[in-house]
């Protein structure tokens, strides 16, 4: 130890300086933790890909989506349109049905299929039987955003539905006599038939209101209304319902008062019942 100070007392001013400067850059160089500047870049290149690959995933299966319930609301409208549709012919123009349906598709938005509208499917539809209807649709998907082929597979929505066969000129059958069939309408357990399937009586518009303000509201004829004997609601309920054209109000929308089962029979099967007071001529 003695020795090495005598050296250094030996060396001039600028050697000690280089010496020290050497001494002080090994002892960093030992302590120093090694730099890792290089991980988060790797760490990025890996992760950010991902993430936009499950982003992109995700709203393509989004649109797939809107789109299937698009299709389906269409499906449904269409249906109750052509299901209170008067048919005169032995069938739906099943084209023009297509177009309509495209044409209302087309306005909508992109059509993300195979082929585009041209890709949808519509032959399974059956639109010529006289009491069941029903539109189909099949389709290839493609999105625009589906590198494994992930939705690129085919896809059917159906929807069935009952016509409204008991309109005022009747049914395409004749009876023997050579005239026509009139149908009316009935509800269960009613006492009454009805010529008009719109009729106030089987068509009911249910409003909601409370037991605060049902006092001072009447209904089309100026009258109070009462309680309804078959679900027995009180003023003190949360919701009520009521109807312009009634006189009783309810508490639930299930109840018989409001609910209505309609269906169609020929005027020569009305058994005793007595025309409605309303439509019922």
């Amino acid at each position: 130890m003695l020795s090495f100070e005598k050296k250094i007392h030996t060396l001039s001013g600028s050697q000690r300086h280089q010496l020290w400067t050497k001494l002080k850059v090994s002892k960093e160089s030992i302590f120093r933790p090694p730099a890792q500047n290089g991980s988060l870049a790797v760490e990025a290149a890996l992760v950010v890909p991902l993430f936009l690959f499950f982003l992109l995933t995700l709203l393509s299966s989004m649109q797939l989506l809107c789109f299937s319930a698009r299709m389906q609301y269409i499906l449904f409208e269409e249906g109750m349109v052509i299901s209170e549709r008067v048919c005169d012919k032995d069938a739906e123009d099943e084209s023009k049905v297509i177009g309509e349906m495209l044409t209302r598709l087309n306005a909508t938005g992109n059509i993300p299929v195979e082929g585009g509208a041209a890709g949808l499917d519509f032959s399974l539809s059956e639109l010529s039987d006289k009491e069941f209807a029903s539109l189909c649709v099949r389709y290839q998907a493609k999105l625009l955003f589906d590198p494994f082929h992930l939705f690129h597979r085919e896809f059917c929505q159906h929807i069935l539905f009952h016509r409204w066969i008991g309109y005022e000129k009747g049914l395409t059958g004749r009876m023997a006599g050579g005239g026509e069939t009139v149908y009316v309408y009935i509800t269960e357990q009613s006492e009454v038939y009805h010529r008009n399937r719109n009729c106030t009586h089987i068509r009911l518009k249910i409003m909601e209101t409370t037991g605060a303000s049902l006092g001072s509201q009447r209904n089309i004829y100026g009258e109070k209304y009462g309680a309804c004997r078959h679900c027995h609601p009180k003023r003190s309920d949360k919701t009520l319902y009521i109807t312009p054209e009634g006189d009783c109000y309810h508490n639930s929308l299930q109840c018989s008062g409001l609910s209505r089962t309609v269906r169609a029979i020929p005027l020569s099967e009305i058994d005793g019942r007595r025309p409605c007071s309303r439509c019922g001529y």
